[in-house]
């Protein structure tokens, strides 16, 4: 079986990688971050898997259009849409380049990769699409507002197509998980906000695995964790204004 997975140097998506490995899978690792990306194949197959290495910025339009011609002969049985970046700030003093870029990322780059993958999967006859959401994407999150948004994007998108492409044998997935301990939180620009420094934050390992195991039972929308999941099904109980308050609070900046 054939798995690309973006975002697959570190975190969550090289997590996602080993575990395929283990099921003797194929990889198809994308990143930018080539020495990563070698580390990752390394490791893959220790595991029992194999893997090429295909270095492509998916935040650049014409390197997925790359990433494409060099697939186009490879099977994708799956595809994990994992790359993915956030920015912290006030939306007002935030770089909008970064902004426009994650927005290039997180949901342009997924939206592309997932109409060229599914056309191929349709005519394959069967496929696995696994986007990579968050709890975020259920409702809006002060002083990281253009990520909760793009989230929120990939969800409702998630959605929709699992709907439409079901009639296809193509599964798909949104996993929504927490805050997680990876490199999004270096790379957001956290380092001063409440988020990171509660009690009970998850691991990559764990959220791979509980990521795993949900959607290869063929889960529409998986949340690893229970306090994430018992989280997700709170919001129900508050009304969307609430619910940003209460976002604004936990993530303001904090010197403890």
């Amino acid at each position: 079986m054939n798995v690309l997975i973006t975002g697959a140097s570190a975190g969550i998506g090289r997590e996602l990688a080993y575990l395929h490995a283990e099921q003797g899978h194929h990889l198809l690792l994308v990143g930018r971050n080539a020495e990563q990306l070698f580390e990752t194949k390394h490791f893959v197959e220790q595991r029992g898997g194999s893997a090429v290495v295909l270095p492509y910025d998916v935040g650049q339009s014409l390197q997925i259009k790359a990433l494409l011609r060099a697939t186009e002969n490879t099977p994708v049985d799956i595809l994990i849409n994992n790359a993915g970046f956030g920015l912290y700030g006030e939306f007002i003093e935030t770089d909008l380049a970064r902004e426009l870029n994650m927005i290039d990322v997180n949901i342009r780059a997924l939206t592309h990769l997932t109409k060229s993958f599914a056309r191929r999967m349709k005519m394959q006859g069967s496929g696995r699409i696994i986007q990579i959401a968050s709890t975020s994407s259920f409702h809006g999150g002060p002083l990281m507002s253009v990520y909760y948004a793009t989230k929120a994007y990939v969800l409702s998108f998630s959605e929709a197509l699992a709907d439409e492409l079901a009639p296809y044998n193509i599964q798909v997935t949104a996993v929504c998980p927490g805050a997680t301990h990876t490199d999004f939180a270096r790379t957001a620009d956290l380092a001063t906000s409440g988020l990171f420094k509660r009690p009970g934050i998850m691991d990559a390992p764990t959220v791979a695995q509980l990521s795993f195991t949900g959607y290869m039972k063929g889960k529409t929308l998986v949340i690893p964790g229970r306090s994430n999941a018992v989280y997700v099904f709170m919001t129900r109980f508050f009304s969307r204004r609430k619910l940003v308050q209460m976002t604004h609070q936990l993530q303001a900046p904090t010197d403890h």
